[in-house]
């Protein structure tokens, strides 16, 4: 190889090292805060599907499909449930609260970044969760059978799907725990 050609590649090779240096520096110094802020993000969207409770532990259980985690009420108010589906986009995240004898409290979905701007999103508005507080079954449509009945979203077809999906998942995983604990 010419030293002409060496001297480019070896100042680029380093500048690559320094480069992904400072970047992993960087990703170990703001790992710990994006970690914390999540953490109460997360805990701030339990208060809101379950606002009753005091405080929120893990559950250790064996989870349903589709359930990511479960965590219940310090004060025994309840359990809330983090499920997540497919939408049309990617992962559709759900959190669900249940009170003591297993009725909804409250539905948020906590991430559908990837779905439609505009069409998906409407499936994450209050006007589409707000079907499902009170209920403790629920069927889509006009699907037959017991429970609350849940109307999709138009144009939200496989969003709504997604969340409806994710609260059935919650629902299933809050019966296999035999009620709040």
């Amino acid at each position: 190889m010419d030293k002409n050609m060496m001297k480019p590649t070896i100042v680029l090779t380093i500048i690559c090292l320094v480069a992904a240096a400072a970047l992993a520096g960087t990703y170990q110094f703001t790992k710990p805060m994006i970690d914390a802020i999540n953490e109460r993000m997360a805990a701030e969207a339990r208060m809101t599907v379950l606002p009753t409770a005091d405080g929120f532990e893990p559950v250790d259980t064996e989870l349903q499909d589709g359930v990511i985690e479960v965590y219940k009420a310090t004060n025994g108010a309840g359990v809330v449930v983090t499920s997540g589906f497919k939408g049309f986009g990617g992962l559709v995240t759900v959190m669900t609260g249940f009170d003591a004898d297993g009725v909804i409290t409250g539905v948020a979905v906590t991430d559908a970044s990837d779905e439609t701007p505009g069409l998906g999103s409407k499936a994450t508005l209050p006007s589409y969760t707000d079907q499902f507080v009170g209920a403790t079954a629920i069927q889509f449509n006009d699907a037959s059978g017991d429970g609350t009945r849940i109307d999709g979203v138009s144009g939200a077809t496989y969003t709504s799907t997604a969340v409806f999906t994710a609260v059935n998942a919650a629902i299933a995983q809050f019966a296999e725990l035999g009620g709040a604990l």
